[in-house]
C-alpha cells in the first residue's frame, strides 16, 4: 500500500491474496475433516481461489479518494448503449475471465464419497448438474450486481473501474461457454476413460415374504420333513398294509 496527495491505492498482492489463501486452507481443511474425496476438496479449494482471482482482477487496484467525492451525475460513468463502442480486446477479455466461472456453476460432476447421503447424491454418486439456463442467469445477476457495486464504490469511495454493459454481455457469455464446455469434457471423459459402472439398483419396493416363507426360513428345515424347494417322492405303501 502507497499513498499519494490525494488518494491510497490498495494492490491486490496486499489485499485480496493473503485472504484468499486463508480461506482456501480453511475450505481445505473443513472439506478434509468431512471426509470428503480428493476431487470434492480440490474442486472447492479451486473455486475459491478462483472467486478471490476474479475479486483481484475486478476491483483491484483500487484507489481511495481522500478528497470529498466529485459532485457529478452518475448517468456518465455508465455505459448502458450495448456493444455501440465496443473494444474487442476486453470484450474477449471478459468472456475468458467467465469461462471457468460456468464450469464451476454447473457442478464437477464427479463421483463423491463421504457424506454422500446428506449431499444429495443419487444411487451412482454422482452429483445433479445445473443446466444451461440457470447458469446464464446466476452469470447474469452475478455481473450486474458487480457493475452496480462498482458504479456505487466509485461515487463514494472511490474506485478505478467503469460501469459497462458490454460487461455484462461478455461476463454472462464467458459462462454459457463455460457450462457447454465442462458438460463436453464429462461427456467426453465418461465415454473414452474406463470406470467403474455401479451395481445394478432395484427400482421399488422388494415383496415381503409370506408367514410361512418366514417362519421356514427362521426354523430352518425340520427333521424328517423335507424342505418346500426339494423335490418330493412318492409315498411308499406300508409293510402292514399289503395284507394281513
Amino acid at each position: 500500500m502507497f499513498a499519494a496527495s490525494s488518494h491510497v491505492v490498495l494492490p491486490a498482492l496486499a489485499t485480496v491474496v493473503p485472504v484468499t489463501i486463508a480461506a482456501v486452507a480453511l475450505v481445505g481443511l473443513r472439506s478434509r475433516r468431512a471426509g470428503d474425496d480428493l476431487g470434492t476438496i480440490l474442486w472447492r479449494t479451486s473455486f475459491v481461489a478462483y472467486l478471490g482471482a476474479l475479486v483481484a482482477v475486478t476491483f483491484f487496484p483500487f484507489v481511495i479518494d481522500l478528497d470529498a467525492p466529485p459532485d457529478s451525475p452518475w448517468r456518465p460513468m455508465m455505459n448502458l448503449d450495448a456493444l455501440s463502442s465496443l473494444h474487442l480486446r476486453s470484450f474477449w477479455l471478459n468472456i475468458v475471465m467467465t469461462v471457468p466461472l460456468g464450469a464451476y456453476l454447473t457442478g464437477h460432476g464427479l463421483a463423491a464419497h463421504g457424506r454422500a447421503g446428506r449431499a444429495g447424491l443419487g444411487p451412482t454418486g454422482r452429483r445433479r448438474l445445473r443446466g444451461i439456463v440457470p447458469v446464464a442467469a446466476i452469470a447474469l445477476v452475478a455481473s450486474v450486481s458487480v457493475e452496480l457495486l462498482q458504479l456505487v464504490l466509485h461515487l463514494t469511495i472511490g474506485g478505478n473501474r467503469a460501469t459497462d454493459i458490454d460487461d455484462v454481455i461478455a461476463n454472462t457469455a464467458g459462462a454459457v461457454v463455460g457450462a457447454v464446455l465442462w458438460r463436453a469434457v464429462l461427456f467426453v471423459g465418461r465415454r473414452v476413460l474406463p470406470g467403474r459402472r455401479p451395481e445394478a439398483v432395484a427400482i421399488g419396493p422388494s415383496p415381503s415374504p409370506s408367514p410361512q416363507e418366514a417362519a421356514l426360513a427362521t426354523a430352518g428345515p425340520s427333521p424328517g420333513r423335507p424342505h418346500p424347494s426339494e423335490p418330493r417322492t412318492p409315498a411308499r405303501a406300508s409293510e402292514g398294509a399289503r395284507g394281513s
